[in-house]
């Protein structure tokens, strides 16, 4: 007697996954609604449907915003905002026109929606999105071989800039000769490494803390090449604000009468640089060992490179204050205008 065998499929296990839903949003211009590509708007919106969305709709921002569905307002709040799918759709008609606005702008929103993938499809996702690991690996060996030729060729420039003992030291005297060399070719380069690093961990900040500053829109990857792209391009403005900030400062000993300042205070600053941005990567590098993957945990490590520039201010004061024989007003007049108000420009790019 034959026997048949059936066979029947099992259902697939079903993993609930967060799926950032920038790339869908668009904003309302000129009657029409056109994606949107980082343009100045206070308000996007994004379509979702039952067919290929489920769970909860979440919403993220430091500022108020409000959230309106197929034109009616559903809730204004700040913070983290989570709201049921299956609630919308039982109380609109579908598909759900969602539209977010924020007087403050949407640079600092968030939004996901919870997808139900086959446990395939998120080993397939997962290893999509091993794109910027890749690109954060290679350019690590980049910067690693860098720096080792740094100490090969000089190793008592490169070692002078990493001296944390310097860096508080209020008296100049031990500095190097090449201190005073801040335009030659050996430390411009040094500059220009200094560009990239900061650049790297400045883009995986932007990465891992989503979209909580201006500047994070404007520096989105989504492979390789365009990560690589995007790494140069920052870099390259880097280095540009420390050439402004070398003539900024050239111009101004000039203005206040200052002798032989800007050769010891932009060695200073670069010195603060590159330690302040290796305190940030051993940071970035025990956040990975221990697998923190929250948000809040990359947007503390601006707020730390934001803390550790203002506390370079100080220092950068007390080494005037005791180098310098001009009155305090004069000083921190001086100071305002080559520290204070380029730091508060940049600070306000950051985070509004």
């Amino acid at each position: 007697m034959a026997t048949t065998t059936w066979c029947h499929s099992q259902p697939e296990n079903q993993v609930p996954v967060l799926k950032d839903l920038q790339p869908q949003w668009m904003i309302y211009q000129d009657g029409n609604y056109r994606p949107y590509h980082n343009q100045s708007s206070k308000s996007i919106y994004f379509w979702i449907k039952p067919a290929n969305h489920q769970g909860k709709l979440h919403i993220l921002s430091r500022h108020l915003f409000s959230l309106y569905v197929n034109n009616q307002l559903v809730i204004q709040k700040k913070g983290d905002v989570t709201v049921s799918v299956d609630s919308l759709i039982r109380n609109f008609a579908t598909p759900l026109l969602c539209g977010v606005y924020s007087d403050a702008g949407v640079h600092h929103l968030q939004t996901f929606v919870t997808d139900q993938l086959p446990e395939r499809d998120l080993t397939l996702l997962k290893r999509k999105d091993s794109y910027f690991l890749d690109f954060t690996i290679i350019a690590t060996i980049i910067l690693v071989a860098g720096f080792a030729t740094f100490i090969r060729t000089n190793p008592a420039l490169t070692l002078d800039y990493l001296n944390v003992n310097k860096l508080f030291s209020f008296q100049d005297k031990d500095e190097s000769k090449f201190t005073l060399r801040i335009a030659s070719s050996v430390n411009l380069l040094i500059y220009l490494f200094g560009s990239f690093f900061l650049a790297l961990i400045l883009l995986i900040a932007f990465r891992l803390a989503g979209n909580q500053f201006w500047l994070s829109q404007r520096f989105q990857v989504y492979s390789t090449a365009q990560a690589f792209g995007q790494w140069f391009w920052l870099s390259f403005i880097i280095f540009l604000l420390f050439i402004l900030k070398l003539t900024w400062l050239a111009i101004l000993t000039s203005l206040f009468g200052f002798r032989d300042t800007v050769s010891f205070q932009f060695f200073n600053f670069i010195r603060m640089v590159l330690l302040a941005v290796s305190a940030i990567a051993f940071l970035c590098i025990l956040f990975y060992v221990f697998k923190v993957q929250q948000n809040n945990y990359f947007e503390m490590l601006i707020y730390i490179l934001s803390g550790i520039f203002v506390a370079g201010i100080l220092i950068t004061y007390f080494k005037l204050l005791s180098r310098m024989p001009f009155h305090f007003f004069h000083l921190f007049s001086y100071l305002c205008a080559s520290e204070i108000i380029p730091l508060l420009v940049l600070m306000k790019v950051f985070f509004y």
